[in-house]
């Protein structure tokens, strides 16, 4: 998709988001490897809770990561002083007017209110790219990532469903959806 999202937010916090549709595959992988290193609890708990290859073992971050990036349309990274602490996007579902949407940080993001503003200041940028695509933004969220539903339902969605036993460890889950508002005629 390309584009702009706000870059630094003052010249001294030198968070910069980085369009990865513009970022060189070396630069990707330093910044994912980075991000890998220091997941959230909460995300690898998620991770784990629907990754179907669990028979053969915890599932690797930096796979999960590359996973997310390859089928989104659009993804970037955020990095504070040239450390990659988030990465998020949106990708295709089954569905042509669904839009699948996700976020993936490393503790940086629980910690540091600099980062927190950040995020929280291009969230509503970033959804109404996504929009541009597809009327509709969705995920499955696990009921224990309360930061990623914080973030998803300040943004706007909403949970619309709930599944007790979602995935691979039957956990409980929240459908969380968004849809594009449209003007009244």
């Amino acid at each position: 998709m390309g584009g702009q999202l706000s870059q630094p937010l003052s010249l001294y916090l030198m968070i910069l988001f980085h369009d990865l549709s513009t970022t060189p595959d070396w630069q990707t992988r330093q910044w994912v490897c980075q991000i890998a290193k220091d997941l959230r609890q909460t995300d690898k708990d998620e991770i784990r809770a629907t990754n179907p290859t669990l028979t053969i073992g915890d599932p690797d971050p930096e796979a999960i990561l590359w996973m997310s990036i390859r089928y989104s349309k659009d993804a970037w990274v955020i990095t504070k002083d040239d450390v990659a602490f988030c990465i998020f996007g949106a990708g295709p579902s089954g569905d042509p007017d669904l839009g699948t949407v996700w976020l993936l940080a490393s503790t940086v993001l629980d910690t540091d209110r600099a980062a927190k503003k950040a995020v929280a200041k291009n969230t509503q940028p970033a959804v109404e790219r996504w929009h541009q695509s597809w009327p509709k933004l969705a995920n499955w969220i696990d009921i224990r990532n309360v930061m990623t539903l914080r973030w998803l339902t300040w943004a706007g969605f909403e949970i619309r469903d709930v599944d007790l036993e979602h995935g691979r460890e039957k956990r409980p889950f929240y459908f969380i959806q968004k849809t594009k508002e449209t003007p009244d005629v």
